[in-house]
């Protein structure tokens, strides 16, 4: 019982740090936005922000590896079908699904992408929530958000930077040298970003002002 009031009061304290900037970002994000993130982001944004479930990715990681290539070729992989797989492609990828607090099931999307379904309990209802989310996507108004978690490579971030869409950026932990990077200072000794939903009012600082800045360029 003293651990549930805790979490309440946890999550409520979190809610109010991330209040004064859910304000302000919902003047540059209009509400059919579809939010593509490498992690569960996308779902946090649309919770805080009232908007449709219209986003496959939540509730789950994509392998760094693959983002930049799923992200390229949006309206073939929103189409694709999706096989459980019981072995991941990285080293990493195997002790995550390993050592997990709870089993959780990841699928191929068309036979390449890697999706570790975190957040769900079978294959069945992760396939079944990802397609609905799929059909849902406005391809007329996205934005694609990477994170540099799971693994993630310089390399990975230089692919994502290639991507031919000018509404894209990719938080980092270190400042490299590509357009898309949103380097957050406040994660620098980790070596990698944190967690997207426990130091979400982070993400949404960095957010805004390259919403702003999106806007100044504009």
């Amino acid at each position: 019982m003293i651990r549930y009031f805790y979490h309440k009061l946890w999550d409520a304290y979190l809610a109010i740090r991330r209040k004064p900037y859910v304000k302000e970002i919902k003047k540059y994000v209009a509400k059919d936005t579809s939010v593509i993130s490498s992690n569960c982001f996308a779902g946090r944004i649309m919770q805080d922000f009232g908007m449709q479930y219209n986003s496959p990715t939540l509730g789950l990681w994509v392998l760094p590896s693959d983002f930049a290539n799923f992200c390229s070729n949006l309206s073939k992989y929103l189409t694709s079908e999706i096989k459980e797989t019981c072995v991941s492609k990285t080293e990493l990828g195997n002790y995550k699904m390993k050592n997990a607090k709870h089993r959780y099931p990841v699928g191929l999307l068309g036979g390449e992408i890697e999706l570790h379904f975190l957040h769900y309990p079978t294959i069945e209802e992760a396939v079944s929530k990802w397609k609905r989310r799929a059909e849902r996507v406005n391809l007329d108004n996205y934005i694609l958000i990477g994170s540099e978690q799971n693994g993630c490579t310089e390399e990975d971030v230089k692919n994502f930077d290639k991507i031919p869409y000018d509404k894209k950026l990719f938080f980092t932990s270190k400042p490299y040298p590509y357009k898309c990077v949103v380097y957050i200072p406040e994660f620098s000794s980790l070596g990698y970003v944190g967690d997207p939903y426990k130091k979400s009012y982070i993400y949404y600082k960095y957010l805004l002002k390259w919403l702003k800045n999106k806007m100044e360029v504009a």
